[in-house]
């Protein structure tokens, strides 16, 4: 019984570090944080890779640490960008994209009071904007191209649950938004073969992380709200992203899963 094991565990192995192979993909804000380890894993996986990220000094990094097959600047809020770097992007890749994660996003703390229209704005324009440009986009080629494909966008706890210790309305709304999009997104294109699904990650060790600015009160904060009492990485948000996008989740479509140690189920 052993040695069956140890064969299904190799043939199990086997089939996930190809998964990808074949695939065509573009991550957003795909320099750093989560959207970098998401590139990295699909890249260790088979896929080719294409990234857009506005951080220039960071796509420079991402360049020389990867085998990306495209990597240029663009701010997910310009359409019209948008649509010309996808455009360059499918022809580096030599075909069409058919696997999305978008993970670009900004993170702004203020309090509702003294939140003016024009921070709203940006973050808006961003993380929720800038999330249905890029699905949008990616879709409207596979469509036109009678191809499936998988698109997984980056949402947050903070969509979830509320904290009145990080004050950032403008933040949970647009992330909030991404699940509703995400569920509106997968029911339209369900005909067209494209899973839509969102991940809300809880308090990952990125540098957009605001929590441990504090190194004594954000570690007593962990200790406090997340059961596994400790920050998650960014690796573990990409296997669930990675899964989310593969053939294993075939039939996975509309949802959001959290990624938090167990924060919102308290």
């Amino acid at each position: 019984m052993g040695g069956f094991s140890e064969l299904t565990a190799t043939a199990a192995a086997s089939l996930i570090a190809r998964r990808f192979a074949g695939r065509r993909a573009l991550i957003t804000g795909g320099a750093s944080g989560i959207g970098f380890a998401t590139a990295s894993r699909i890249i260790a996986e088979g896929g080719a890779v294409a990234v857009l990220d506005r951080d220039e000094a960071a796509l420079l990094r991402s360049r020389s640490a990867l085998p990306l097959q495209f990597a240029e600047p663009c701010d997910v809020r310009d359409a019209d960008a948008l649509e010309a770097s996808v455009d360059l992007a499918t022809h580096a890749l030599d075909g069409t994209i058919d696997l999305l994660v978008n993970a670009a996003g900004i993170y702004r703390i203020r309090p509702a009071v003294e939140l003016e229209p024009a921070e709203w704005d940006e973050v808006l324009a961003v993380n929720l904007r800038g999330t249905f440009l890029a699905a949008r986009a990616v879709a409207k080629r596979l469509i036109a191209a009678g191809k499936a494909g998988a698109i997984v966008n980056l949402s947050s706890i903070a969509a979830l649950v509320a904290d009145a210790g990080e004050p950032c309305a403008h933040y949970n709304a647009s992330k909030g938004g991404v699940i509703a999009l995400t569920r509106q997104l997968a029911v339209e294109w369900a005909s067209h073969r494209i899973r839509v699904n969102a991940v809300c990650p809880g308090l990952i060790d990125t540098p957009m992380l605001r929590v441990m600015d504090n190194p004594e009160s954000g570690t007593a904060y962990v200790n406090t709200f997340v059961p596994l009492r400790r920050l998650g990485y960014p690796d573990e948000v990409a296997s669930m992203i990675a899964f989310l996008a593969s053939d294993e989740s075939a039939y996975v479509t509309g949802v959001a899963i959290p990624i938090d140690g167990g924060l919102t189920a308290c």
